[in-house]
Formats: C-alpha cells, structure tokens, sequence
C-alpha cells in the first residue's frame, strides 16, 4: 500500500483529534439531502443550512449531490438515533481523510521517484492543512481525495480511471474539473476520460433537472455570494489577507510555488485561485482558511517530499502548521469564526474578520489555546452525559493506540 505507515499514523492522529461533530450548515443541509433519499423528506431536499428554493417551492441544497451520496452511512445511522448521525459524518471524514494522504503519498512518489518517508509526509499533509479539514467534514476532503487518484491514475496512463475519478470528484465539488487540463496528455488520453467525465456531468445535469428544472441550474444562481466580480481583491484576500489567507493558514504553498518544475501539479492551484477569486464572497463562507485552495493544494505541495527538498523552510512551514492544526483543535474553528462577525459577505463585521489581523479565527484561535476544554469527542459527548464522554474518550483512545501499534509494526517490519 503506497504510504502505508504515514496513512496508517495519520489515522493515529486523526482519532486522536477526532471532533465528532459538524461545523458548517452546509455540511448539516447536505447531511438532509442524504436522509432524503432514504426517505425521511421529500427527495434531495433539505431544510436547514444553506438552501434555495426550487421546483414546488421546495428547499434544495445547491451543491452537487456526490457529498450526499458518501453521507448515506451518516443518514442510515440517524435512523437509529440521531446522536450518531453527526459522529458518524465526522468519522467518514477521517476515512476520507486519510483516503487522501495515501492516494498523496503515492503521487509523491511519483513525482519525484520514490514515496516520502511517513514523517516527512505527515508533515506535507499538516502544511496543507488536511487534519484540520480531517476533522471538519466539509466536501473539500472528499473532493481532494478523488482529484488526487485521478492524477495518480493519469500518470499511471490508466486514462479511464482517471476520467471516473475526476467524475466522482466533480459530482462532490463541480470546481474540480480546475484538474482537468493536468489530466489530459494527447488525444488518446481525451478519448479514455471522456466517458467518467461525460456520465457526471449526465447526472449532474439530470439532478438539477428535477430540483429546478434545468440542467445547467445548480442553485448558485440565486445566492448573491456567488455571483461573479472581478477584481483584484479576492485575489489578494486569498493568497494574503489575515483572516482568510493562505501566507498563514498554509504557507508552504509559497516554498512549493518558488520550487515548482512540473506545471501539471501547478495549474491546479493557478486555475483554482483565478476561478474562486472572481466570485463575490472568494472566501467560501465560514471554513479554516482559504477553503476553496485545500483540493488544489496535494499537487502543488508534493514536490516538498523529496528528500532534502526546502529543508529548513519546510521544517518552519511545518512548525507553524502543527501551531495552526493545535489551535484548530482546541476551539470549534466555526464557532470562533462565527463569534466575530456576520456571515453575510458585505457585512462591516465580516469584512473585519477577514482584513483585521485582531479579528482573524485563526489569531483568535491560537491566542484560545489552553483556555477552556478542547473540540475533542469525549467533551462533546460528556454534553449528553458523563458515562457518555467516559466511552468516547475510551472509544477514542483505542482508535489511537490500534494505528499507532499497527504503524509501528510495519516500521519494524520494514526494517528488519
């Protein structure tokens, strides 16, 4: 398995942060859509969260319906009781969580010849901020993941799968296709991702055909968030402002852009950055950091792995991406974000708390670090009762310890 050891410690790390709960009303109105369709309301609709209105008057949720459809577990487990719906989504997070490092380990690899060490690709994952979105389940992780397998797949020269891939990443987040040109090598490589690409793009058509009756509808029309504006300034807010840049929430980005060599790993990001920076809220709404950038950042960051490249800037980068991950996992980054002004784009508050370094989450989160109890499980669960939090974090730590145990296992048995 490419990236075993790192994968299987990453899976040590995540429990070991794992929340257990939902951080955006996105992720809660997606979390309906998926109850939905087995049945608990009328199909693909949803009521809380971000909804717009559709056909019959009914609220839809307007995104994709990829993210749903991997948050059937979460819905099924809902039925049972709805305290396992949001620990349950938070868990098929993690999975995708580290879904995602090993399909990234094996694209180091080929990048630059050899898979990296698992200390040197933990560090590569902590700088692109994917524990914190390991623990926060938005479709950012999930989209990453399948980005990353289709590249993987490309350069393997399986352009079929590489084509489902970035299907499956597109039916979760629609702006993934920003991949695509990394992804076509010839003619013959157009002609074996047409049909993944093709099929998704069938269904996402026929999916907004019965919410909002056509199939180039999405939903994004009727939210003035999304509406295209162009300027500098979405541009500048997210590659440097205090509340919503990634010079702090990710500045290994920056060592990767001043080292790159091969521009299919970077025109993810470029294309990316360009297309979210020209809509009217660029920042994504309330997230940890430049959210749209995070399914962009794997490719752009792998050429990091090599042995001894950006040593001891990577080693800062790292340093202060373990302090930004600590302070994510202290307090409820949502919360905080939500704390220090409105949600709505054009609001003065809004707008301090992506400008204002004193009103940055981020500064406010790591200023909170020690203060209170952590955004850990067993805390959350203590909520509905103490026996409830004893389990949890019972339940937790051996999660741990069986990664950790099992990671180290096949360290010792590689070097022996």
């Amino acid at each position: 398995m490419p990236g075993g050891r790192a994968t299987l410690f990453w899976c040590a790390l995540l429990a070991v942060v794992f929340g257990g709960r939902l951080y955006s009303t996105d992720v809660a109105a997606q979390l309906e859509v998926a109850g939905s369709i087995l049945g608990q309301r009328p199909l693909f609709t949803a009521a809380n969260g971000w909804v717009v209105e559709g056909l019959g008057g009914n609220g839809y949720v307007p995104h994709a319906p990829g993210y749903s459809l991997i948050l059937l577990p979460a819905a099924a487990a809902g039925l049972l009781t709805d305290l396992a719906a949001k620990p349950v989504a938070a868990a098929i997070c993690a999975l995708t969580s580290a879904a995602l490092v090993a399909a990234w380990s094996g694209l180091c690899g080929r990048c630059n010849g050899s898979p990296p060490g698992a200390a040197r690709m933990i560090l590569l994952a902590l700088c692109g901020m994917a524990l914190v979105y390991g623990r926060m389940p938005f479709d950012v992780t999930a989209a990453a993941f399948f980005c990353v397998a289709a590249m993987n797949e490309s350069m393997d020269g399986r352009h079929s799968n590489a084509g489902a891939a970035l299907g499956a990443a597109m039916l979760v987040r629609l702006d993934s296709v920003v991949f695509l040109p990394s992804l076509v090598r010839g003619r013959r490589s157009l002609a074996g991702l047409a049909p993944g690409i093709a099929a998704a793009l069938a269904l996402l058509g026929a999916y907004n055909l019965f919410r909002f009756g056509s199939p180039l509808e999405d939903g994004h029309s009727m939210d003035p968030a999304m509406a295209f504006s162009p300027g500098l300034a979405g541009l500048a807010g997210l590659l440097f402002s205090p509340g919503k840049g990634l010079l702090w929430y990710a500045p290994a980005a920056f060592i990767a852009l001043g080292r790159a060599r091969d521009w299919r790993l970077v025109a993810p990001f470029v294309i990316s950055l360009v297309l979210h920076s020209q809509i009217r809220d660029w920042t994504g709404g309330t997230g940890w950091g430049p959210r749209f950038l995070f399914t962009a950042l794997p490719p752009l960051l792998a050429p990091l792995a090599a042995p001894g490249r950006a040593g001891p800037l990577l080693l800062a980068a790292g340093a202060w991406a373990v302090a930004c991950s600590s302070a994510a996992v202290w307090s409820d980054p949502a919360a905080v974000e939500q704390s220090l002004g409105a949600d709505a784009f054009d609001d003065p508050s809004r707008q301090a708390v992506i400008w204002k370094p004193s009103r940055s989450p981020l500064a406010v989160s790591l200023a909170r670090i020690g203060r209170g109890a952590p955004d850990l499980f067993p805390f959350t669960a203590a909520e509905v009762s103490p026996a409830a939090g004893a389990a949890a974090g019972a339940v937790q730590a051996a999660a741990a310890a069986v990664f950790a145990a099992a990671a180290l296992s096949r360290s010792r048995r590689i070097l022996s």
